[in-house]
């Protein structure tokens, strides 16, 4: 598994380095690239809790009839 991840990592990183010369390819300028590079983690930062938050409120009356930390006792087993 830690060799998967390693080839993504590497995949990403690769991409990553690249970008600047795809935004330059765009159309931006040079002195756009800082604020491009910025644009995904600000985004990141305040989309997810928002997503987070709107998710959080999805769930509906059965949801607390599952037990999610411990495991059910054997007469409540679904097989």
């Amino acid at each position: 598994m830690s060799f998967g991840f390693f080839g993504i990592q590497f995949g990403w990183n690769l991409q990553l380095s690249n970008m600047s010369a795809i935004y330059e390819y765009l159309g931006a300028k040079p002195d756009q690239l800082p604020i491009l590079w910025l644009a995904a983690p600000l985004t990141g930062l305040i989309v997810q809790p928002i997503i987070g938050h709107m998710s959080d409120r999805t769930w509906g009356a059965w949801a607390a009839a599952v037990p999610t930390s411990s495991p059910a006792p054997s007469s409540a087993r679904w097989l």
